[in-house]
């Protein structure tokens, strides 16, 4: 599962060069209706990870809250797979007990073990559009 870390200053406060980053994701041949996408720099030297919620195929990181010029690894996650699943056994588990999470929809190549990939540029359009095959292949 996708952790979600959006490093935002406010409107750029932080001095870094942030770049606003958008895009589409489909999933088959339908837009993605719900998920999340998140940017996780490939090397030390890039000082953002970043992400945002993907809503009907469309996601976007505006500029005060973007990304630094960089390569990046995208990891797409959706829980459309099956919806969650309360506790049933409360004796065994405990109070408490947050309900059982969602099937991921998305394949582990785009997901948990993503090999998706967008380098960040400078005064780029920065637009990374995903179309995902169900069986795991990017198109």
């Amino acid at each position: 599962m996708a952790s979600l870390l959006v490093q935002g200053g406010g409107c750029g406060g932080d001095g870094l060069p942030r770049e606003a980053v958008s895009g589409t994701v489909t999933l088959g041949t339908e837009p993605l209706k719900t998920g999340i996408i998140t940017f996780v720099p490939s090397g030390p030297d890039i000082p953002t990870q970043g992400g945002t919620t993907v809503a009907d195929g469309a996601y976007s990181i505006p500029r005060a809250q973007g990304l630094v010029p960089g390569k990046y690894k995208v990891v797409i996650s959706s829980g459309e797979g099956s919806p969650e699943k309360p506790v049933e056994n409360l004796e065994e588990l405990g109070p408490g007990m947050p309900p059982v999470p969602s099937t991921e929809a998305i394949p582990p190549q785009f997901s948990a073990n993503s090999v998706l990939e967008a380098t960040v540029t400078s005064g780029g359009s920065n637009q990374f559009d995903f179309t995902l095959n169900k069986a795991g292949g990017a198109g």
